[in-house]
């Protein structure tokens, strides 16, 4: 290889990672300049004018951080919905983990640990402790956990530079008046955004800085607009999202968490569990009717009202298997009924089938010799 080509294929490595990391050209320059020990771009070129030559070594180094970075191009990566083809699996100071992204957060998973890298490049990692490993799980070693997190981390850069292989390279580089392209609003340009979920008001640099992501309150690129058509004229305008210091290190969030299911009973559980014993407990089809129409009010405290309808339901039939619900709940539970005109003549009818065909068999031929029936064949 010779000189000229070697700078060349440099050249070429600096627009890939460029396009990987959303970073201007000159920075990726720079960057590869540095790995190689100079202190910039100019000074390595300055040095290839004199008698400094990359050596193929050098160059294969280079190649090698960029194609890593950029793995994506493999025809096995799908990191972006993970599949199970895309689960990597390791060791970090001899504890066995496995890595995996679902819609661009990365996940690192363990006996009784995970890591998670939100999407969002301002979200601190997340570190979750099962509450039975609180005292010997390896995460509470902060060399180790760092070692571990710094892993997902490339794995995270690779996500990113798929995503910026879609997106178009005005989504991450602006112009000089800080104009950028949504990745997703196809043609949309500006140099001012507007957050839908928090109304902040965003310039070009912060939003293709922060990857799409709101900076102020972290929502996805999706929620991101060129105007904000969602206020009126009375609102109060957005308000400018306040420059960021200079990035640092994001500390992770370390929690002992206990991911066995919780039950924490709401209304709607328990209206269904007590509608379906009523169901239990009918012993006709008039009365299945009776628990599909009955009323389930359900308090603050969850404590139960049932309301029955007293011409499909009898007045002195305990819905014993609703009782024993609310019982097992350690809720409360009140019977009433209440009259209002049946859904057809003749409700008693319902008393002599548990078959709802055989009833509704029974009530048309009620209908039918009073001659005042109506099929929907016949409407």
């Amino acid at each position: 290889m010779t000189e000229n080509t070697k700078l060349k294929t440099l050249k070429l490595l600096a627009k890939r990672y460029a396009r990987a990391t959303g970073q201007p050209q000159h920075v990726a320059l720079d960057f590869v300049a540095s790995r190689m020990g100079f202190a910039h771009w100019n000074a390595l070129t300055g040095s290839a004018k004199g008698e400094w030559v990359p050596s193929e070594a050098q160059v294969a180094t280079i190649k090698a951080f960029v194609e890593r970075i950029t793995s994506y191009e493999g025809a096995t990566f799908d990191h972006i919905f993970g599949s199970p083809d895309a689960v990597t699996r390791g060791e970090v100071r001899g504890h066995p983990y496995e890595l995996k992204t679902m819609l661009g957060d990365v996940r690192m998973d363990g006996e009784g640990w995970q890591i998670v890298l939100p999407e969002n490049p301002l979200a601190a990692p997340r570190v979750e402790i099962d509450i039975k490993h609180a005292q010997t799980s390896p995460m509470n070693d902060r060399v180790l956990r760092e070692e571990a997190i710094g892993i997902a981390r490339e794995l995270m850069q690779s996500v990113k530079a798929r995503r910026f292989a879609d997106w178009p390279r005005r989504a991450t580089k602006p112009d000089a008046e800080g104009n950028v392209r949504h990745p997703f609003l196809e043609m949309e340009e500006s140099n001012l955004w507007y957050c839908l979920h928090c109304n902040s008001e965003i310039t070009g640099p912060q939003i293709a800085g922060n990857q799409w992501h709101c900076p102020s309150c972290g929502a996805s690129p999706i929620n991101i607009f060129p105007e904000a058509f969602w206020l009126e004229p009375t609102d109060e305008k957005p308000v400018p999202v306040q420059s960021r210091a200079e990035r640092q290190e994001i500390e992770p969030i370390v929690s002992i968490i206990d991911p066995r299911p919780r039950l924490d009973l709401n209304s709607d559980q328990v209206t269904h569990l007590i509608r379906a014993a009523l169901f239990e407990d009918a012993t006709n089809a008039s009365e299945r009717m009776g628990a599909s129409l009955a009323e389930i009010w359900v308090d603050a405290d969850l404590d139960v009202v049932v309301s029955f309808e007293d011409h499909y339901w009898p007045e002195d039939k305990e819905p014993t298997a609703a009782i024993e619900v609310a019982a097992l709940l350690g809720i409360e539970i009140e019977l009433e009924v209440t009259w209002s005109d049946p859904l057809f003549a003749w409700p008693g009818l319902g008393t002599v089938t548990q078959s709802t065909a055989e009833y509704t068999r029974l009530m048309l031929d009620a209908y039918r010799s009073h001659g005042a029936t109506r099929t929907k064949d016949e409407i």
